[in-house]
C-alpha cells in the first residue's frame, strides 16, 4: 500500500505538528476554515490558502470541490504556485475515486509547472511518487517502477532524507506488486532507520503492514496477520480510511487462503463498507470480488451474485490501462512539443538579431532590392496560407465527424457487453453447482444478447465505411413498434438487475420516415439514461402518437427518476457544456448521449424536447416524420 499523498505536502513544508495532531484535530480545521470562507470576506492570498488547505486535506469529492476553485482563483490571479496545488490536489483526489485519466491529465499539469519553475522544483519528487500511484492502481508497474525512480532519482541528489525515505517506501510496494519480494524487502529495510528516527507514526505503519505482506508471499502467514493487526491500529489514530480499508482486504484475502472463511467476510466487508462510503473504487472492487469469491464457496448464491455486480461496476468505474497510457502519452508528447517550441523560438530570435546585423551594413540598392524579394514573398505565403486555412478546416471536420463516430461505437457497446458480463457470471455460479436446468434459459438470453451486439457491431462497421466526411443519412419507413421493441429487448437484463419496469404502449400502425441507425441510437441512448437515473423498483415507458397537422410522430420516454434540475436543463444539449453524471446504482458514462440524441434528432429533420422535475421524473418528447400511409 502507498502513502496516501498528503504526506508529502506535509514533509515538504516541515508541517510535522498537524501530523501529530491525528484526524480529529484535522476535521476541526476543515470545519473552521469552511466557517471562515463562508462568513468573513478574505483578501485573496487568505482565500488561496483557505482553498490549497481544503483541498489537500479533505475527502476526495470535497478536494475536487476546493481543487476546482483554487484553480479557477489562482488562474484568474496568475499564481503560479497555486495553479500547481491546484493541479496536484485534483490528481491526488481524481486517482483516489479511481478516475485515473482524469487524474494523470492535471498530474501531469502540475509536473510541467514544477519544471518551469525554479522555486517550485522541490515539489518535483512528490508529483513522480503520485503519477507513479496512479500506474500502481492501474496495474501498470513498468510506469509506476519508472515514476517512482524518477522521484527517488532527485531526492538521492538533493531532496530531503525524509521524503527520501517515503518515495523509498512506495518504490517497495511497487516491487511487490510485480512479485520481486527481495526487492522490496530492500527499499523497505533502506526507508525504516529515517523513519524511526523521525518516528514518523504514520510512515512507520505503512512499513509494517507492507513488510507484512511480503511475509504472507514468502510463507511467514502468523507474522504477517500480526503485523497488519499492528498497521491498522497505528493508522487508526489519523483515520486514514483509505490504509486501513486496503489492509483489511488483505486480511480478508489471507484468512480466505486459510479456510477461515467467517473472518475473511468479516473483514473484506469492513474494508468494503470503508471503500464504499468513501468512494474508494479500487479498495471496493478487490472487496467485493473476494466477498463474492467467498460468498460462493459458502452456498449463498444470492450475496455472490450481488457482490459480483458490484464488483462489475466498480471495475468498470475503474480507467483501463489503454486509456491511461494513452493520456500519459499525449501529456509527454503535448510538454515535449512546449519545451521544442520554446527552444525553436529562441533560435529563430538569434538568426533574426544576426540578420538585422549583416543588413545594417547592405548598401541602399541591396535593402531595396531585398524589400522587393521580401514583398513577393510575403504574397506567396499569403495565397498559401489561405489554402492551407481552408484544407485545415476540412480536415477539422473530417477529424470531428471520426471523433463523433468512435465515441458512438464505445458508448452504444456498453449495453450489451455488460449484459453479457452479468450472464457469464450467472452460468459460472450454475455450472460449479451442477444446476444445469437453469442454464437453457440463461444461454438462450446470451444467445439474445450476443445477436444484438454482433448487429449492432455489423450496423456500426457498414456505417463507418460509408463515410465521406459527414454522418449517413438515408431516411426510409420504419416501423416505431418495432424500433422500440428492439430497445425494450436490448435493455431487458439492465432494467431487471435494477427491478425497474421495462414497458410499451406504442400503436402498431405508427411508421416514421428517418434514418434506422442515427433513430435507433436516440431511442437506445434514452432509454439507458432513463434507466440510470431511476432508482430500483421504477418504471420506464416508451410511447407513441400522431400529430398528423403537423405530420409528425410524437415518441415519449417517461421515467419516475431522480429528474433534472432547472439550471442543468438550459444547456442539456449544448456540446461545450454538458458533462457525464453518475447513475443511481453509481453507473458511469461518457457524457456523450444527450449530444448524439440531439444531433441526430436534428439530422433526422425532427425536434426534442424535455420536461423533468428533481425527484418527480423526466420525460423526453422526440417528434419526428412519420411516412405517409401510417
Amino acid at each position: 500500500m502507498k502513502l496516501k499523498p498528503t504526506l508529502y505536502i506535509f514533509l515538504l513544508m516541515q508541517a510535522f505538528s498537524l501530523i501529530s495532531f491525528g484526524q480529529g484535530s484535522i476535521q476541526r480545521k476543515a470545519d473552521s476554515t469552511k466557517n471562515i470562507i463562508n462568513s468573513q470576506d478574505l483578501s485573496t492570498s487568505e482565500l488561496l490558502e483557505s482553498y490549497n488547505w481544503l483541498a489537500a486535506y479533505s475527502q476526495p469529492l470535497e478536494q475536487i470541490e476546493y481543487g476546482e476553485k483554487l484553480l479557477d482563483l489562482a488562474t484568474r490571479y496568475r499564481n503560479t504556485e497555486y495553479i500547481y496545488h491546484a493541479n496536484f490536489n485534483l490528481g491526488v483526489a481524481y486517482r483516489l475515486i479511481g478516475k485515473l485519466d482524469v487524474a494523470l491529465e492535471y498530474l501531469f499539469e502540475s509536473a510541467a509547472i514544477c519544471s518551469e519553475s525554479s522555486s517550485l522544483q522541490k515539489y518535483l519528487p512528490g508529483v513522480y511518487s503520485e503519477i507513479s500511484s496512479s500506474y500502481t492502481q492501474n496495474g501498470d508497474a513498468r510506469n509506476a517502477l519508472l515514476f517512482g525512480s524518477k522521484s527517488i532519482d532527485i531526492l538521492r541528489k538533493e531532496g530531503s532524507k525524509k521524503v527520501l525515505a517515503i518515495s523509498l517506501l512506495n518504490h517497495g510496494y511497487d516491487y511487490y506488486l510485480i512479485g520481486q519480494y527481495d526487492s522490496a524487502k530492500a527499499y523497505y529495510n533502506e526507508s525504516e532507520p529515517v523513519l524511526r528516527e523521525i518516528d514518523l507514526k504514520i510512515g512507520i505503519a505503512y512499513l509494517i503492514g507492507n513488510r507484512a505482506l511480503v511475509y504472507w508471499k514468502t510463507g511467514d502467514v502468523d507474522r504477517a496477520i500480526a503485523d497488519l493487526f499492528e498497521a491498522v491500529s497505528l493508522i487508526e489514530p489519523f483515520g486514514d480510511t483509505y490504509g486501513i480499508s486496503d489492509y483489511y482486504n488483505q486480511l480478508g484475502q489471507i484468512f480466505y487462503e486459510r479456510g477461515e472463511l467467517d473472518k475473511a467476510i468479516e473483514y473484506t466487508s469492513k474494508s468494503f463498507e470503508m471503500a464504499k462510503e468513501d468512494d474508494f473504487k479500487e479498495q471496493a472492487r478487490n472487496a467485493a470480488e473476494l466477498l463474492s469469491t467467498v460468498y460462493k464457496e459458502r452456498n449463498e448464491y444470492e450475496k455472490a451474485f450481488a457482490f459480483q455486480s458490484e464488483y462489475f461496476k466498480y471495475r468498470d468505474n475503474i480507467q483501463n490501462l489503454a486509456t491511461t497510457e494513452r493520456l500519459a502519452n499525449l501529456r509527454i508528447e503535448f510538454e515535449v512539443g512546449r519545451k521544442q517550441a520554446q527552444v525553436d523560438l529562441l533560435l529563430e530570435q538569434k538568426q533574426s538579431s544576426r540578420t538585422i546585423m549583416i543588413v545594417g551594413g547592405i548598401s541602399l540598392v541591396a535593402v531595396l532590392a531585398l524589400v522587393v524579394i521580401i514583398y513577393a514573398s510575403f504574397k506567396s505565403k499569403n495565397e498559401l496560407s489561405k489554402l492551407l486555412v481552408q484544407q485545415k478546416d476540412s480536415l477539422v471536420q473530417v477529424n470531428d465527424t471520426k471523433d463523433r463516430f468512435f465515441s458512438i461505437i464505445s458508448h452504444d457497446l456498453r449495453g450489451p457487453v455488460n449484459a453479457l458480463s452479468g450472464l457469464v457470471g450467472v452460468i459460472k455460479f450454475y455450472v460449479n453447482e451442477g444446476k444445469t436446468d437453469q442454464l437453457l434459459e440463461l444461454t438462450q438470453r446470451m444467445e439474445e444478447a450476443t445477436d444484438k451486439l454482433i448487429k449492432l457491431l455489423d450496423s456500426l462497421l457498414s456505417w463507418s465505411m460509408q463515410q465521406q466526411g459527414h454522418f449517413r443519412y438515408l431516411p426510409e419507413k420504419l416501423s416505431a413498434n418495432q424500433l422500440m421493441e428492439d430497445v425494450v429487448d436490448m435493455f431487458h437484463n439492465m432494467a431487471v438487475s435494477k427491478r425497474i419496469t421495462l414497458k410499451t404502449n406504442v400503436s402498431a400502425d405508427i411508421n416514421l420516415y428517418a434514418d434506422k441507425n442515427t433513430s435507433s441510437t436516440i431511442f437506445r441512448n434514452l432509454v439507458n439514461n432513463a434507466i440510470k437515473f431511476t432508482g430500483e423498483g421504477g418504471s420506464v415507458e416508451l410511447s407513441t402518437k400522431l400529430d398528423r397537422e403537423k405530420r409528425l410522430a410524437l415518441i415519449e420516454v417517461k421515467d419516475n427518476g431522480i429528474g433534472i434540475s432547472e439550471e442543468k436543463l438550459k444547456t442539456l444539449f449544448h456540446l461545450d457544456e454538458n458533462v457525464s453524471s453518475r447513475g443511481t446504482a453509481g453507473e458511469s458514462g461518457l457524457g456523450l448521449g444527450l449530444q448524439l440524441v440531439h444531433e441526430f434528432v436534428a439530422l433526422n429533420k425532427g425536434k426534442i424536447e424535455v420536461e423533468s422535475e428533481l425527484n418527480k421524473g423526466t420525460t423526453f418528447k422526440v417528434f419526428l416524420p412519420f411516412s405517409e400511409g401510417a
